[in-house]
């Protein structure tokens, strides 16, 4: 497959285009030679999904592209359809996802379902992935993330500031 990607190179800040065949890049930065951005191949995501005929979300992980995992849970007899809230790369996608029910585990509802806003999932399977920075499909949902981020961080100075 053949992709162009545009960007700011890494090592000399100019924008540029690059293409790519599977996975590498097709030529250098045109200003400094080098190779300007930094690619990786991840196994697999941690999804978080929300479907407004069920409660809370669905946590799970897929190493296919998301589209493909949402039209698959959306295609199984359940009324409606199934939204992309957020995902995390992973390169140990069972591994991350074991962690992420682990947290959410007093929210399970069954098997990879939990009663959680869709928000206060992907905060807390972003904790539990060690602050790892989720990739978000609505930007009011970022928004949201990141306000709830921003409140805990503030309840937390507070708490220690009173422990002095």
């Amino acid at each position: 497959m053949l992709v162009e990607i545009s960007g700011v190179c890494q090592y000399c800040s100019k924008q540029v285009k690059v293409l790519m065949m599977n996975g590498e890049p097709v030529g250098n930065c045109t200003s400094c030679d080098e190779t300007p951005f930094g690619l990786k191949t991840v196994k697999g995501v941690i999804y978080v999904v929300a479907n407004k005929n069920q409660v809370g979300v669905k946590v799970g992980l897929t190493t296919k592209h998301i589209d493909q995992r949402v039209k698959a849970l959306s295609s199984t007899g359940v009324p409606g359809r199934f939204e992309k809230i957020a995902i995390f790369p992973s390169d140990r996608p069972e591994v991350d996802e074991k962690k992420v029910h682990e947290k959410l585990a007093r929210h399970r509802l069954e098997k990879e379902h939990f009663n959680l806003d869709p928000v206060e999932a992907v905060l807390k399977a972003h904790r539990a992935l060690n602050y790892r920075e989720p990739i978000f499909f609505d930007e009011k949902l970022r928004e949201r993330f990141n306000l709830l981020k921003e409140r805990g961080n503030i309840e937390m100075k507070l708490k220690l500031s009173k422990q002095r």
